[in-house]
């Protein structure tokens, strides 16, 4: 079996890390062939968020064009083309119709709700070459559809597709509980510039935690406004040491659309790592936290306030994050996750 990974973006944005990369080895012990090529090139991603809000994106996106187009050209020479997200940042129109041409059977992932909407949206003049119902031509007419969480699962049935639901997971030998447990009560969250604003809503409930350390790794500083935080860069390198320091990890979320379409990574990240989450009760996460066993749900300030001031008791994190651990080997680890990828794959053949 040959298949060909679009990805969307290149390491290391997540989406690809987490429903490509880590499945590679897995694969090829099995002996498929895989190939990974991407819409953008590194150094193209880290522009691409700042071109986009300064709206001078128009040649970087005439490159990715030019790219995907190429790749989708030579596409059939693979048993499978798998999209990961979309074809491209952007919508353009035919592109839809050039991948069911080009591939002999097309597997779609989704992992967010880019069904709503592109990842980054024309402009202007440019609008006229937008294709804002893409994401529902892809899967209906793909071989499968593999869902991110359930809500996506239903949004591809029903655009008419076969779908089946393959939960984002992490490798549970690299993602492990600390040796040692903190020191110093320290509430954390890990993530991106694209999600960090999530956070200021609860600003004020974090700055008010007397005696306790704010960590936001990953995020931009200049977007999360919490008083006494100390923020730190992302890496892959240094990634689960930094979830290892947290005592609490955080998830906010905004109960909007695009948030259905999250697959609550973040959270599988901290219980991965023993560590007991707090979380808005919306989307994904409900199926991965069951309040007061394996994690804690809170809405209103004054219920984040409560979670986070009743899990200074070291007591209850350890119960918790036991229970979270387990919860991660057992419904989303890498290792039970692999042999299924490897399934679905050989089902369209």
């Amino acid at each position: 079996m040959r298949v060909l990974f679009l990805t969307l973006y290149p390491e290391p944005a997540a989406s690809p890390r987490y429903r490509v990369l880590q499945y590679l080895p897995y694969l090829r012990e099995k002996g498929v062939d895989c190939t990974v090529m991407s819409a953008l090139a590194p150094e193209e991603y880290e522009d691409l968020a700042r071109l986009a809000r300064e709206g001078s994106a128009a040649r970087y996106h005439l490159t990715e064009i030019r790219r995907r187009v190429t790749q989708l050209l030579r596409s059939r020479a693979y048993d499978i083309v798998f999209i990961q997200k979309a074809i491209m940042s952007v919508y353009v129109k035919r592109m839809a119709t050039l991948l069911h041409w080009r591939a002999q059977r097309v597997v779609y992932d989704i992992d967010d709700a880019v069904n709503i909407a592109a990842p980054v949206a024309l402009r202007g003049i440019w609008k006229r070459i937008e294709d804002p119902g893409q994401i529902n031509k892809v899967m209906a007419r793909a071989s499968l559809v593999i869902a991110g969480n359930r809500w996506l699962q239903s949004v591809a049935e029903a655009a008419g597709a076969r779908a089946e639901l393959l939960p984002t997971v992490v490798d549970t030998a690299r993602f492990v509980p600390a040796d040692n447990v903190p020191e110093t009560y320290r509430v954390g969250w890990i993530g991106g510039p694209s999600t960090c604003e999530n956070l200021n809503p609860i600003a004020d409930v974090l700055a008010g935690l007397e005696g306790a350390e704010v960590r936001i790794v990953g995020a931009d500083p200049g977007r999360v406004a919490i008083d006494g935080a100390e923020h730190r860069p992302w890496s892959i390198e240094s990634e689960v040491g930094e979830l290892q320091a947290f005592s609490v990890g955080l998830m906010p979320l905004p109960k909007d659309e695009w948030s259905r379409g999250k697959c609550a990574l973040k959270a599988i990240q901290y219980m991965a790592c023993g560590v007991p989450c707090v979380a808005t009760p919306y989307g994904a996460v409900r199926d991965v936290i069951e309040h007061e066993k394996n994690g804690l749900f809170a809405d209103s300030p004054a219920e984040w306030k409560n979670a986070l001031e009743g899990l200074r008791d070291p007591g209850l994190r350890a119960k918790l994050g036991e229970a979270a651990r387990e919860t991660v080997e057992k419904r989303y680890s890498l290792a039970s996750a692999a042999p299924r990828m490897h399934e679905l794959l050989e089902s369209v053949l």
